[in-house]
């Protein structure tokens, strides 16, 4: 007769399914995503039954049509090391664990685009632990799978740029009436420098913002 193994046992064997399960699940879909552009996401959903934002018409622009300049400042403002690193700044984490530590609530995540992307394709933008925990599972295994490339094509089309409102190509002909591709200097960056707060503030009134002016000084002065 077989021996009934112990609750702890279960518990645990119940906890790696439960991980095994969602590994395979976002391996995938990130597989999947290489190849086809993901016609919704959790973070979509979640702003339109939760927030009640409507969805703007959402315009996909391959990364090759992206303006190299434009590449370069959304890097510069949000990941420089975005092509070196595997997903993350462990010393950028390291600060913001202590500051969140100080403050007894998450203020800073110390995100990467490679971050920033797992939540917006896979998660939501809810700030607590359990999300972070799984989104360091999902960011490894998005590293391990797709190109960095191919991320930051992802990232640049799926971001939040305002209320309902995905994507650079989107937000561009939103704010501006045109392509990415035809925006000045000035204007993509103050286009760029409101994704620190994309909900409360626009490429017209980006200077409202401590940190997205400081962004747009910082853009000045490298491009």
């Amino acid at each position: 007769m077989k021996r009934k193994r112990s609750l702890p046992v279960r518990i645990l064997r119940f906890i790696l399914f439960i991980h095994l399960w969602f590994w395979a699940a976002i391996a995938l879909l990130s597989l999947t995503y290489i190849f086809i552009d993901p016609p919704v996401t959790p973070l979509m959903l979640q702003r339109y039954l939760v927030r009640g934002y409507d969805w703007h018409k959402r315009e996909y622009i391959a990364l090759e049509k992206i303006p190299q300049r434009t590449q370069n400042m959304v890097i510069t403002v949000e990941d420089g090391n975005f092509y070196t690193h595997y997903g993350f700044e462990w010393k950028m984490v390291q600060k913001a664990w202590q500051k969140n530590a100080r403050a007894g609530e998450i203020r800073s995540g110390a995100s990467t685009i490679s971050n920033q992307l797992a939540r917006t394709i896979f998660l939501t933008t809810d700030r607590n632990y359990l999300r972070k925990y799984l989104e360091v599972q999902v960011t490894l295994i998005m590293e391990l799978l797709m190109s960095k490339k191919r991320m930051l094509e992802l990232y640049l089309n799926y971001v939040e740029w305002g209320k309902g409102i995905y994507g650079i190509q989107t937000a561009s002909l939103y704010y501006y009436g045109t392509s990415c591709q035809n925006l000045g200097r000035s204007n993509s960056m103050k286009l760029i420098s409101i994704l620190t707060n994309p909900i409360d503030y626009t490429p017209q009134t980006y200077y409202n913002s401590g940190s997205a002016y400081q962004r747009y000084q910082m853009l000045q002065r490298y491009y």
